[in-house]
C-alpha cells in the first residue's frame, strides 16, 4: 500500500505542478517563441509574428500576409541538494544529471478577410524532466529516482478586428499530457541492527490522454505609442484513467527476507485514475514606442496554481487503497520587461523577468524544487532573403534560482537546502508571403 501512495502521489505531483521556467514556478514552459524570449517574454502586447498564437492570438488579425513558423529551444538545467539533520543528515549532497530538453513550436497563421484571421499551432507548454546522480544511493530515492512529463499542445485560434484599433481573440486548446516516475523500496533487513536495504524499483506510468481548454485575449492600440494586450488560458484537466504502476523486486540475497518482500509487494495496477489539473494563465501587457525604432514592454503574468490542493487518488480494482495527498499551492505571479531595439539590417533585444514559487515550503521536494527565480534575456533578430520574407530570430535566456530550503518543514521529514541554475537557447525561422 505504502509502495503505491509514494510513487504514485509523486508522479501526480510531477504532472501537476508542471509550470514553468518562464510561466511561473515549477516546470511550465513559456519559451514559445524566439522573439518573444529575447525581450523576456514581454511580448503579450507588441507580438508581431506567428507566436501570437500562443502569447495573444488577438493580434493574428495584425499581421501581415501569412506566416510559416518553425522554432525550438534548448533548455539546461542544474539542481543540487544539501541536506539536514536529522533526515537525510548534516553533510549530505546530492546532485542531479544535467537536464536537457527540446520543446518544439510551429504555427500557422493566414487571414479569411481583413478583419478575420486564424492561426493553428503545436508547442509544448508543459514539461519536467528530472533523474538524480546514482539512484540506489541517492537519499531521497523512496520519493523519486528519475521523472519525466510531456504536455504537448494543439492549438487553433481565431482573431477579429473590430476597427484599426480594437481586435479580439478566442481559441480552443487540446492537452496530451503524459508521465513517468521510478522510485525506489527500501525495508529494514531482520537482524540488521536496523539498517535498510533496497527491495524493489517502482515505476508509475501513463501515456498521453487527452485534456480540453480554451483562451480570450484581446488588443487595444489607442496611438501609434502604445499597444495595450490581454490574454486568458483556461485551466487543462486531463484525466487518467488508465494509468499503471508496477513492482520490481530488488533480491538481497537472504532467501527467508526476500520471499517474506515479495509477500508484501503488491501486483503491478493498470487501472489508477486521477484529474491533472494545469493551471489557468491571465496575462497583461503595455508596450510603448518612444521612438520608431524602439519598442518596450512590461507583462504581468498570474497563475491560478490554488487549484492544485491536493491529490486524489483512485484504485477502482482496490479501493483501500485511494488516497489524497495535501499539496496546498498558491497562486503566484510573474512580471517581466523587455525592449526591442529595430536598426537599419537588424534588431537586437534584451530582458529581465522575476517569477514567483508557488510550492509552499511542506510541499517543496527532490520532485519538485520549486524556488523564485530570475531571468536574464538577450536576442537577436534579422531578415533573410532578397524579399526580406524570411525572418531569423535567436534568444539566450539566464535563469538564476533562489536557494530553497525545507526549512525543516517538508511533509515527509526530508529537509534540506535545494540550488538550482538553467540556460534557454532558442531559434525561429519564419517565412511570411
Amino acid at each position: 500500500m505504502r509502495l503505491h501512495r509514494i510513487a504514485i502521489a509523486a508522479a501526480l505531483a510531477a504532472v501537476c505542478l508542471v509550470p514553468g521556467l518562464a510561466r511561473g514556478a515549477g516546470y511550465g514552459i513559456y519559451e514559445q517563441g524566439a522573439a518573444a524570449l529575447g525581450m523576456a517574454g514581454a511580448y503579450t502586447a507588441s507580438v508581431h509574428d506567428a507566436s501570437a498564437a500562443f502569447y495573444n492570438p488577438a493580434a493574428l488579425v495584425r499581421l501581415d500576409g501569412r506566416e510559416a513558423y518553425f522554432g525550438g529551444t534548448w533548455l539546461n538545467t542544474h539542481n543540487s541538494f544539501a541536506g539536514v539533520d536529522p533526515y537525510p543528515g548534516f553533510g549530505v549532497s546530492e546532485e542531479m544529471e544535467t537536464g536537457n530538453f527540446f520543446p518544439p513550436t510551429v504555427y500557422w497563421a493566414n487571414h479569411f478577410t481583413k478583419n478575420w484571421a486564424y492561426a493553428v499551432g503545436f508547442n509544448a507548454p508543459f514539461g519536467l524532466g528530472i533523474s538524480w546522480k546514482n539512484p540506489s544511493e541517492f537519499s531521497g530515492r523512496e520519493r523519486v529516482t528519475k521523472a519525466s512529463l510531456t504536455g504537448l499542445n494543439a492549438g487553433l485560434n481565431l482573431a477579429w478586428s473590430a476597427n484599426d484599433r480594437l481586435s479580439f481573440g478566442a481559441g480552443f486548446n487540446t492537452m496530451f499530457a503524459g508521465v513517468e516516475l521510478n522510485s525506489i523500496r527500501r525495508e529494514i533487513v531482520p537482524g540488521g541492527g536496523g539498517a535498510q536495504v533496497n527491495v524493489a524499483d517502482v515505476k508509475l506510468k501513463a501515456s498521453n490522454q487527452p485534456g480540453y481548454g480554451w483562451n480570450l485575449s484581446s488588443l487595444w492600440i489607442p496611438d501609434d505609442d502604445w499597444r495595450f494586450g490581454f490574454s486568458y488560458r483556461s485551466q487543462v484537466d486531463v484525466k487518467i484513467k488508465k494509468g499503471e504502476a508496477t513492482f520490481k523486486q530488488i533480491l538481497s540475497g537472504n532467501p527467508a527476507f526476500d520471499a517474506a518482500v515479495a509477500a508484501g509487494l503488491p501486483g503491478d495496477q493498470n487501472d489508477v485514475h486521477t484529474t491533472l489539473h494545469f493551471p489557468a494563465l491571465w496575462a497583461v501587457g503595455a508596450a510603448w514606442h518612444p521612438t520608431k525604432d524602439w519598442t518596450w514592454e512590461a507583462d504581468f503574468n498570474w497563475t491560478q496554481w490554488s487549484a492544485f490542493d491536493s491529490l486524489v487518488i483512485q484504485f477502482p480494482s482496490q479501493s483501500a487503497l485511494d488516497t489524497s495527498v495535501p499539496e496546498e499551492y498558491n497562486d503566484q505571479f510573474r512580471v517581466s520587461v523587455g525592449a526591442e531595439h529595430q536598426l537599419a539590417t537588424f534588431a537586437y533585444r534584451f530582458g529581465y523577468y522575476f517569477d514567483q514559487a508557488a510550492a509552499p515550503t511542506e510541499s517543496v521536494t527532490p520532485l519538485l524544487p520549486d524556488a523564485n527565480r530570475h531571468g536574464v534575456t538577450v536576442g537577436y533578430s534579422r531578415k533573410l532573403g532578397t524579399a526580406k520574407q524570411w525572418t531569423l530570430d535567436w534568444y539566450y535566456l539566464a535563469l538564476f534560482f533562489e536557494k530553497r530550503s525545507t526549512e525543516g518543514q517538508e511533509r515527509d521529514g526530508f529537509n534540506g537546502t535545494y540550488k538550482a541554475f538553467a540556460n534557454a537557447t532558442g531559434l525561429s525561422l519564419a517565412y511570411r508571403w
